[in-house]
């Protein structure tokens, strides 16, 4: 079958369209104001701390979702001027000042893209879905023999498939930086209830605070 230069033209114009719908777009759930790093006051010297982690998967451990959480919270907490992190699975010997835990627990969705790609005779960018990752964050910081912890930091990112609409003024941004930006607002959040409670400063007794 011969196709005429005019409908081969208008093929790859309509996939190209929607290859277009089918790049995700994602943005931070808005239920929580944005904190800056500019919000969190520096120290002259940063607290060395080392660094550890651990990722879950509604509620269980989850190991090869340890090195990016690592990674990612290595990169924050250096930028905030606070913290200066020790990884403390290649600077074994370096106790440092103290240590901070960051634990991070993934509360799968259960629409996932696999899920749904499953369920529909055509691929997501084509139907229009939304995915949520909602996820809960507990960080605590030892230093001078004593702890502080803030628990209950939740937030999540949502990725837009094809021809879904976002709401108008919502800030979206290519899915790939999604977890990042998520879990610079939830340490910047921790970060500063720390500080503004006088506890990061002055180390005072150990107490738990709850987010709701």
């Amino acid at each position: 079958m011969n196709l005429g230069p005019r409908v081969i033209l208008a093929s790859v114009i309509v996939s190209s369209a929607l290859m277009g719908c089918a790049s995700p777009r994602s943005f931070l759930g808005a239920s929580l104001p944005k904190i800056k790093y500019e919000d969190v006051k520096k120290r002259e010297t940063p607290l060395r701390l080392q660094l550890v982690v651990e990722f879950q998967r509604n509620g269980d451990p989850f190991p090869q979702g340890d090195v990016p959480l690592r990674d990612y919270a290595a990169k924050i907490l250096g930028d905030t001027g606070v913290i200066l992190p020790i990884d403390v699975v290649s600077a074994v010997e370096d106790q440092g000042d103290g240590a901070i835990r960051i634990v991070l627990n993934n509360i799968a969705d259960s629409g996932t893209v696999a899920v749904e790609a499953s369920r529909s005779r055509f691929p997501l960018w084509m139907v229009g879905k939304t995915i949520t990752d909602a996820y809960t964050m507990s960080m605590a910081i030892t230093l001078k023999g004593k702890t502080i912890r803030r628990t209950g930091i939740k937030h999540a990112f949502h990725t837009a498939f094809g021809n879904t609409e976002i709401p108008e003024g919502i800030k979206v941004f290519p899915s790939n930086q999604a977890f990042g930006r998520m879990l610079e607002q939830m340490i910047l959040r921790a970060l500063q209830d720390m500080q503004q409670s006088g506890e990061l400063s002055g180390l005072d007794a150990p107490r738990a605070i709850v987010f709701s």
